[in-house]
Parts: C-alpha cells; structure tokens; sequence
C-alpha cells in the first residue's frame, strides 16, 4: 500500500494533536489512524512514540517504514499513521506503524538582545485557529507561510524582554491589552532564511516549551502573538490542563 498516495497531504491538516484520528482501511479491518507525538529512541536503535498526555505507543510491527531511523541526539516531533493491536508489555499501546513524518520541531527562549531578535526574523505567518494545542512541554499548531523551499525556514517561540520603543512590532506582547499576569506572553519569530517566497502552504510546527519552565510555573497558560499577513497582529489564548 502507497500510503501517502492513497491518503495525501490534505490529511495533515486534519490531524488532531490531542486525540486519535481515523479513516477506513481497504481491508476492513482495524482503522487508519493519525497521531503527532514525539519519538523516543532506545538502545540499539529501536523507537516508540509519546503522545503529549504522556501516554507510549510502541511499533510492534514497523515492516512498513525499514528505513525509518529517528536520531537519538535530537528530540523530534512526527506525525505518525498507524492502527492498535494487542497490547504490550511496559507500553500503553501496541501499534502496526504505517508512516512516519517529521514535522518542525523548534524551541523557545527569552530574548534580552536586539541583535538576536533581528536573527530569530519577523516573516508573518498565518495558521489554522482549530489546530493549537498546549502542554507545559510543547506548543504545537498548523502555520501558513508563503514557501519554495521550506529547509530555509526556521521558527522559534519566545519571551521578548528587548526594549526597544523604535521598533515597532516587537515588544508587542508587553503592550497588548490582553496581558494579562496569569498567562505568559509568547512570540511566534519566523526567519524564512533568504527563501523566494513562493505560494503560501501549510505545515505543523511544534515547540519545545522546557526552556521557560520557570516562566510557565504557575501560569494558566500563554497569550501567544502571531504577526500575520491578512489580519495583522494575531493574540491567541491557550489554556494549560489544570492538574485537579
């Protein structure tokens, strides 16, 4: 089975991050279903998957992808296409892996320098407003951004502490009216790396949120600021699962 020819692109964008997504199989069986995580490796080179509410899916049969080999240096995120088998030991899930892709993993980080928020870019981008989802460990949602060749884009979240009055558009999250001390003010920076600039498309992007652990501590959640190129400056509020 061609599985990106039978199922498309056009199925990413309606992955939901959170919860299991299916389609029917051809065979009948088990359905399809589509998942973004992120992969774990293990000694000698074997994997499993970990879903954002810390649940594990282990491949128990990846004779579908042999040439998939995650790096173990790098913390990844993929969207993965899969169906449930019979359960497995030490594992929540025992899965029959179909496809795996990689989809942008940034980080964050708090900017104090104006050199570096030069570098990190200010491209605008757009997004799908149902696509965002938020843990302490990760910020994941679908951006649009006019591309040729995405290996030149980067992305990076962040707490921007430089003040610079002069410059417009930065600072923003200071100044918004929707600053509120309860939810922490976020970024989005986009540097399309000198790309020509071709017809806008989407892709997920998610975030690595360890590094402003102190920052979220306590928080409700995060104003994020989105500079984008139909609507201007865009504030979306995410809410963090509140531990009862």
């Amino acid at each position: 089975m061609d599985i990106m020819k039978k199922f498309g692109l056009f199925l990413i964008a309606a992955i939901a991050v959170t919860a299991f997504t299916s389609c029917n199989d051809d065979d009948g069986g088990e359905p399809l279903r589509t998942l973004i995580t992120t992969v774990r490796t293990l000694d000698g080179g074997d994997y499993y998957f970990q879903r954002d509410n810390g649940e594990t899916l282990y491949p128990g049969n990846k004779s579908r992808v042999p040439g998939y080999k995650p790096d173990p240096d790098k913390t990844q995120r993929v969207i993965i296409w899969f169906t449930l088998q019979n359960g497995i030991a030490d594992y929540d899930y025992n899965i029959d892996l179909y496809f795996v892709e990689n989809i942008y993993t940034g980080t964050s980080e708090i900017v104090t320098d104006a050199a570096r928020l030069e570098e990190l870019g200010s491209a605008k981008t757009g997004f799908q407003s149902n696509t965002f989802n938020l843990t302490k460990e990760w910020l994941t949602f679908y951006a649009l951004y006019p591309v040729s060749d995405n290996s030149k884009h980067t992305f990076t979240v962040i707490v921007n502490e430089v003040k610079d009055e002069g410059e417009k558009g930065d600072g923003g999250a200071e100044q918004s009216e929707a600053a509120e001390t309860d939810y922490l003010q976020l970024e989005l920076r986009h540097n399309p790396g000198g790309d020509t600039q071709g017809y806008t498309d989407g892709y997920y992007v998610s975030f690595d949120l360890t590094p402003l652990a102190e920052r979220l501590e306590g928080k409700k959640g995060v104003v994020l600021h989105i500079e984008t190129n139909k609507n201007g400056p865009q504030e979306i509020k995410l809410d963090l699962l509140q531990k009862k």
